[in-house]
């Protein structure tokens, strides 16, 4: 198994992550201190003692290892999994300030843009929603796919550690960070407001369900971008704001990847499809921001490939030499 690769106490979190979010970390913290932008603070202590039990585990079974002669695979894969669930951790709330406080940046919408190009593509939107929406069984499927992403991504992590595919939980953070960092800056600089409002001129249909699918961040934008007023953030919500590209399609392809040729490999399949048809409708995207969220999602898993390829060869050289000078 892949496990058998990784030292019990190698680090399954790279250091290269870790400088990632304290980089962010001192660029939220600089947005949050020159500009409009302030933080609701009465959340974070929880949050902070969340981080600490978290880190606490992970640190205890780690010393544990170190001391053991033969570690028990059930305490590397413990340590393993408080070390995920902890860098997530810290990594979600800097992620999602970052998200929102780059949206204060005054670009124009490009809703008119991404509609533009699908018709260049020949998609359908209108089509493909109402198909959708006729359908009450089908729309609350992709409703319920849609809003599980995140807690679903944390027990794929959780699985792929528990079965010792470390390698896979180690590519499937590389591959999250890289997809999030690229999906929020480029998201930045293509705001959108949500394909259903653009497309749609009366939305009287929707008065019965009470909400409107695929705009529920809507009203955080138009917050962000109102200079007139402070900006009041609460790490409690915090929707994704990115439309172009879209990060949980990217979050599917991921998904499908770091599960390749496992018993999971099946699920993943069904349930990114599945969320990744539910992004159109639920998420307010347009077709071509999946396109490019598949992108983004395929520029990551090559560059970590790559750069894991790299780092094997390089590994078995130094070994081949070392066998040579023995």
């Amino acid at each position: 198994m892949e496990n058998h690769r990784t030292s019990p106490i190698a680090p399954m979190v790279r250091w290269s992550n870790y400088v990632c979010i304290g980089v962010l970390t001192v660029l939220n913290i600089g947005i949050l201190t020159f500009s409009r932008a302030e933080i609701v603070t009465a959340k974070l202590p929880e949050f902070f003692l969340q981080g600490l039990i978290l880190l606490a585990i992970f640190v205890a079974a780690r010393r544990l290892l170190e001391q053991a002669a033969q570690p028990a695979k059930s305490l590397v894969r413990l340590h393993y999994a408080f070390e995920g669930l902890f860098f997530l951790h810290i990594a979600w709330l800097n992620l999602r300030l970052l998200n929102h406080l780059s949206m204060m940046i005054p670009f124009p919408y490009v809703d008119d843009l991404l509609v533009g190009w699908d018709q260049a593509l020949n998609l359908n939107w209108m089509a493909y929603f109402e198909a959708v929406y006729s359908r009450p069984q089908l729309f609350q499927l992709l409703d319920v796919s849609y809003t599980s992403l995140t807690f679903l991504s944390l027990v794929i992590l959780l699985l792929l550690v528990s079965v010792g595919y470390i390698e896979r939980a180690r590519e499937f953070i590389d591959t999250f960070m890289i997809t999030a960092v690229v999906c929020i800056v480029v998201g930045a600089a293509f705001p959108a407001k949500a394909a259903v409002l653009t497309l749609f001129q009366d939305l009287s249909l929707f008065k019965p369900m009470g909400w409107v699918p695929g705009a529920y961040h809507l009203p955080y934008m138009e917050a962000l971008r109102d200079s007139s007023t402070a900006t009041v953030l609460d790490p409690a919500r915090m929707p994704g704001l990115a439309t172009f590209p879209s990060f949980h399609t990217a979050s599917g392809i991921l998904i499908i990847s770091v599960c390749r040729n496992t018993w999971l490999s099946i699920p993943a399949w069904l349930y990114s499809i599945v969320m990744i048809s539910s992004t159109p409708v639920l998420g307010g995207h347009y077709f071509v921001d999946l396109i490019a969220g598949m992108f983004v999602a395929l520029m990551a898993i090559k560059m970590v490939h790559r750069f894991n390829g790299k780092s094997r060869a390089s590994a078995q050289f130094q070994q081949g030499r070392a066998c040579v000078a023995a």
